[in-house]
């Protein structure tokens, strides 16, 4: 197994999209990771569906008080232990390869 991937999702009312953004990290072919949910103070169910996705792979953390989308990340990155961190918006999704394809680069240039 690879190093563990920390992968960041900083959210803010994003019922509707978040789902799909965690599933996309679920999904990659690499699959050594830690999902990171940082909720900016969300007044919607966005905790509710972060929840009922299941994977043990899920950390959601969440602001009281709305910091903003740099604050989070900062949060996420604090919680994070991976030894590669990669961002994700909540409203955005990854190829199911993304990741896997990211450390071959990295490889590649070592």
């Amino acid at each position: 197994m690879g190093s563990l991937i920390s992968v960041i999702i900083p959210t803010y009312n994003r019922v509707y999209t978040i789902k799909r953004a965690i599933n996309s990290v679920i999904n990659q072919t690499y699959k050594n990771l830690e999902i990171i949910v940082v909720d900016d103070g969300s007044c919607d169910n966005t905790r509710d569906i972060v929840n009922k996705i299941g994977d043990s792979r899920i950390k959601y953390l969440i602001h009281y008080k709305r910091q903003g989308a740099s604050a989070a990340r900062n949060t996420g990155i604090r919680a994070s232990r991976g030894r590669f961190i990669a961002f994700l918006d909540s409203d955005d999704e990854y190829l199911s390869d993304k990741i896997e394809k990211t450390l071959e680069a990295f490889k590649g240039t070592s």
